[in-house]
């Protein structure tokens, strides 16, 4: 039985409107099933003040429908509808939205600079644009030949020298964005839709050199290239400038106005193109190797900038302008890149290799001729992808690392022909480069780096090509701590060097920039801010605290709520070769004064200390685990509640081991906290340190740390009020992960006060930005709530949407919403509560610096600031938030964008609401920088991702995290003992169930459990509620028969 259709709402996009009755006529459906315009979808904001129209009827009331939730969540789009639904939501107009009802007036107003710069038309209007199409291929076609960017650019570039007579000042006047676009205000003399053809040959130093094809004709030949010319569209730059004047009224023509942007865009990265290495795939950030700085492991910081041309609302369209930081590859002989990667381990106390926990001294460098499988690996991992030049040979041509060999190339052999006739002939890789080439290998024990299906070369003829990408999944824990130091910069030297990068660019001296008639401003706009005061925060017996700068002391105070049990199933596990059991027993002792000081009622005093355990075998974690899990056990007699976990670093490779073992290898799932060995050792830090170990342990308990009295969040009534916080978690950019899925979480609050969360997950197509099975969360959640509520139904929906690019803010908004409406109408026909949706953004380039009075000691502006004015969209209901104080750089705001609107929030209570949720996160006594709701799903996200996502996701273990050469315990007890004991049996493998949904099916072919285990966790845990925390640490309870076998488990992550 498919849901009833979402009633259709006539409109202007930017006029508000009531809201539809519920018999209003469905909207039109696409061949998909789905509306086919945005506006069809999307429900307008309505006053419900003073002679404004009357929102739907909640239907409050008693859930009728008593089916499976298992079984409802499990139906989803039908297969002709889910296979098309990415294409008919990129073909939505992606600018609509829900309209700005006025700027905020709450709070100190102060004024603050921020990274934009306004950009102006000489002559007072915006300049005519002409668009032409560009094709560019060889004269002399090759199959399957790559046009790589750079190569486009090259042969775009020779054409525009090339050109004489009418074509000269167009071309000279034109930006190309090195694929199919070009954009010049003078008119080539071309009639519209006729094509011209051009013939042109670049040189072999202008663009990565491609060997002559046996059959394709010279070199000479295989480097001339025919480019043809296409008029298609003429763009009115004065669109984009009355698009930035709300006072004009509502703008006209809004394609117009994005491929106007679009162009200008193409024009600002014009100059930088040439001059600087452009870096990923929106092609707006540029990097520089003057200035790089090395960090360990042979990879390097290089510094550089990105620019964005768009529109806002402070009357002009302005060039968002920032810094920028990324690693890379260092360049150089390969053998030396990976010298460092593996060199240096660092050492303490002696050990003769490893960090074996913490330090950075003693140990010595391995040698290649020594690299272990591990090593091998790890090398793989960071190389793979990366560019190299070879040095046997003159060839500037580049390659690109496809793996590393685990055999020397002394061993490696093939069977090629023999020149003499005499038959085929098995050779080694060190015989056919003697042979061929004449060289010596000179290093036949280190491997090969293989580059093709079956080409292999020694590792001393390889050099490293400049700007080779690290991404963040590839850094280890030492190179993510030192890139943090570098690119952390206080606000007063990013607002400088912001201002260094507006220099050396000087837009004012592009001939171009000048050509389409702009001029863009040296100094950065002066935006009106103001600073909101922070709310009042709940303990337990009756009292409160104020937060100051954005923080606030825990000393003194006990926690809001315990949960339902005393912890007394717990216990200690240490991985850390230094930290044994007095040391363990010593600080335990510490701990429990700290929670028992804090109202938290601990049974069990002395939990079972067991290691140190030796890491690097993941048998050994599984086993160390199992033990820690039946000592819980037999301390407690009921289900573990809690082990902890002394780490020796920060690796997460060994953190994310733990979490997957404490999930998947035990007989039950059992919650794991995880302790830094350094912190716990070293005096200085202690306490707090402590005491955010306890808020953690708190929540994972159970309890609650502090609350948020409804009373500061406006919009938001006891008991009637569900926060929904959604979140996606791709899988890792890397080969191998092409075809791994997505992880969707959401979070949703079903208590009175919004202070504990039930939490859902699906799967879906991976890089998928749109929750495809959101209908069925939504449904799941809402039948948690009644379940809590008497049977009651919340009469508005918050939701808090992260995870999501700008450009699918319209395809979030009709998709989603009408998913949510759907969940509604199936629980119970007629309801149809309020909502809100409002997308959160974090990954974006805007900052504000304050000027010397209105900064705090690191140079930041306070919490609580919020912009909505000038930086922010025309139209749209936008603005910025700081709700948290910046400790180390520059603090970056949070950027939320309503979407919808139904319960007529002005925008001093959406700003109020949203400052006050940012101090109700359990975890920490700080507001922090986004939602809780979020933010929880964003962890639950995270941590599915280690569950979900195959081993090898993290990095792979190495000598850094416990040294190698010592003895160590296997398992056993604090000295000794077996493996295993409390679930070495468990019933069935964790991916051994059957296929009964497209999740379930997708996670049977790109991981190693599946999903919906985790899921039932959630689902079938008639204790949720009391689980369930803050800081989403509980997945929940679990009982199901599987084959001869029946399985519970309670897990936090």
């Amino acid at each position: 039985m498919s849901p009833p259709p979402t009633p259709r709402v006539q409109r202007s996009r930017y006029d508000e409107a009531s809201l539809p009755s519920r018999s209003a006529t469905p909207p039109r459906r696409s061949d998909s099933g789905y509306p086919s315009r945005i506006d069809d979808a999307v429900t307008p904001r309505a006053n419900y003040g003073a002679g404004a129209p009357s929102p739907p009827p909640s239907s409050r009331g008693r859930v009728d429908d008593n089916r499976s939730v298992v079984s409802t969540i499990r139906r989803g789009p039908a297969a002709s509808e889910a296979g098309t639904l990415t294409d008919n939501l990129q073909k939505l107009k992606l600018t609509s939205f829900y309209v700005r009802p006025g700027f905020g007036k709450d709070g100190k107003a102060i004024d603050v600079l921020s990274n934009f710069f306004a950009v102006r038309p000489i002559d007072g209007r915006g300049k005519i644009i002409h668009h032409y199409d560009i094709e560019i291929n060889p004269v002399v076609h090759v199959q399957n030949q790559k046009k790589p960017k750079a190569m486009l650019r090259a042969v775009f570039e020779q054409t525009c020298l090339d050109a004489v007579g009418a074509w000269v000042d167009g071309f000279a006047a034109c930006a190309y964005d090195g694929r199919k676009n070009c954009f010049t205000p003078v008119k080539f003399p071309i009639p519209h839709g006729e094509v011209r053809t051009f013939t042109t040959t670049i040189a072999q130093d202008n663009v990565v050199q491609r060997p002559a094809t046996e059959g394709s004709g010279s070199d000479s030949e295989n480097r001339r290239f025919k480019v043809e010319i296409k008029h298609v569209a003429e763009i009115d730059l004065e669109r984009v400038m009355e698009h930035c004047r709300p006072d004009r009224g509502t703008p006209k023509e809004e394609e117009d106005m994005l491929t106007g942007i679009m162009a200008t865009n193409v024009l600002m990265r014009d100059l930088p193109s040439k001059t600087y290495a452009q870096v990923g795939a929106t092609g707006n950030r540029f990097f520089t190797l003057t200035g790089a700085v090395p960090i360990p492991q042979g990879a390097v910081v290089c510094k550089g900038f990105m620019q964005s041309f768009r529109a806002s609302g402070s009357g002009l369209p302005l060039l968002n302008l920032d810094v920028g930081f990324s690693a890379f590859l260092a360049s150089g002989p390969a053998i030396e890149v990976i010298s460092k990667m593996i060199a240096q381990r660092g050492g303490m106390r002696g050990a003769p290799r490893g960090r074996g926990g913490f330090g950075a001294g003693g140990g010595r460098d391995i040698p290649l001729s020594e690299l272990e499988p591990r090593d091998i690996n790890m090398v793989k991992n960071k190389l793979r992808g990366a560019k190299f030049s070879v040095t046997h040979r003159q060839s500037t041509r580049l390659h690109t690392i496809q793996s590393v060999t685990l055999q020397p190339a002394e061993e490696i052999f093939f069977v090629m022909d023999s020149k003499d006739g005499s038959g085929d002939q098995r050779v080694s890789v060190v015989q056919y480069f003697k042979n061929m080439y004449a060289v010596e290998v000179t290093k036949p024990r280190l491997p090969c780096i293989q580059y093709g299906k079956k080409s292999f070369i020694p590792l001393e003829f390889v050099h490293l090509a400049d700007w080779n990408p690290l991404p963040p999944t590839k850094l280890s824990a030492d190179q993510t701590a030192e890139m943090i130091k570098v690119a952390a910069m206080p606000p007063k030297d990013r607002s400088m060097a912001i201002l260094g990068w507006r220099k050396e660019l000087a837009h004012e001296t592009q001939t171009k920039i000048a050509d389409w008639g702009l001029q863009v401003n040296r100094s950065m706009v002066q935006v009106k801010a103001r600073i909101l005061a922070p709310p009042r925060i709940l303990y337990g017996r009756n009292m409160d605290a104020r937060a100051a700068e954005g923080s606030w002391n825990l000393r003194g105070k006990t926690f809001y709520r315990n949960g339902n049990k005393p912890l007394k199933a717990w216990s200690i596990i240490s991985f850390d070769r230094y930290t044994d059991d007095d040391e363990m027993k010593r600080y335990v002792t510490y701990m429990i004064q700290v929670l028992r000081a804090h109202g938290v009622e601990v049974e069990n005093a002395k939990p079972k200390c067991i290691g140190p355990i030796d890491p690097r075998d993941p048998a050994d974690i599984k086993g160390a685990l199992q033990l820690a899990a039946r000592e819980a056990y037999m301390s407690g007699k009921c289900s573990p509640q809690l082990i902890c976990a002394v780490l020796p670093g920060r690796d997460a490779w060994l953190y994310e081991e733990i979490k997957r073992c404490s999930f998947l290898e035990l007989k039950g799932p059992v919650p794991t906290q995880c302790m830094q060995a350094a912190k716990i050792r070293n005096p200085r830090g202690i306490d707090a340190y402590t005491g955010n170990l306890v808020m953690k342990i708190q929540s994972k308990l159970g309890g609650l740390t502090h609350q948020i009295p409804i009373s500061e969040l406006p919009g938001m009534e006891r008991g009637k009020t569900m926060l929904l916080g959604a979140d996606l978690g791709h899988p890792p950019i890397k080969a191998g992960y092409s075809d791994a899925p997505t992880v969707a979480c959401s979070i949703a609050t079903y208590t009175a006060d919004c202070d504990a969360y039930s939490a859902q997950i699906r799967l879906q197509e991976g890089r998928e930005e749109i929750i495809k099975e959101l209908s069925g969360m939504v449904l799941a959640h809402l039948k948690i709530f009644a379940a809590k509520n008497n049977d009651e139904l919340p009469d508005r929906i918050i939701v808090f949407r992260d995870g999501i690019s700008e450009g699918q803010y319209a395809a979030c908004l009709q998709y989603e919403h009408n998913a949510i409406l759907r969940a509604c109408s199936t629980l119970r026909v007629g309801y149809r509560p309020r909502i809100l949706i409002c997308v959160c953004a974090k990954r974006h380039n805007t900052r504000f610096f304050g000027k010397d009075m209105a900064v705090d000691r690191s140079g930041n502006l306070p919490p609580g600031l919020v912009v909505d004015q000038a930086v922010t969209h025309p139209y749209a209901f936008d603005f910025y938030m700081q709700a948290h104080a910046g400790r180390v750089g520059t603090a970056r705001p949070t950027h939320y964008i309503c979407l919808v609107d139904e319960l007529g929030l002005t925008p001093d209570m959406l700003q109020k609401m949203v400052h006050s949720m940012c101090y109700a996160f359990a975890r920490c006594t700080k507001s922090v920088s986004l939602v809780p709701v979020c933010y929880i799903a964003d962890l639950v996200c995270q941590k599915a991702r280690i569950v979900v996502h195959e081993p090898g996701t993290a990095n792979a273990p190495s000598e850094s995290s416990f040294g190698r050469g010592q003895p160590y315990q296997r398992g056993g007890g604090s000295r000794g003992g077996g493996r295993g004991g409390y679930a070495a049996s468990r019933a069935g493998s964790a991916g051994g169930m059957s296929d009964r949904t497209g999740t379930t099916a997708l996670r049977a072919r790109n991981a190693g459990v599946d999903v919906m285990q985790i899921q039932k966790v959630l689902e079938k845990n008639p204790e949720l509620a009391d689980v369930v925390s803050l800081s989403f640490s509980c997945w929940g309870s679990l009982e199901e028969e599987r084959g001869s076998g029946r399985r519970k488990a309670s897990c936090l992550l």
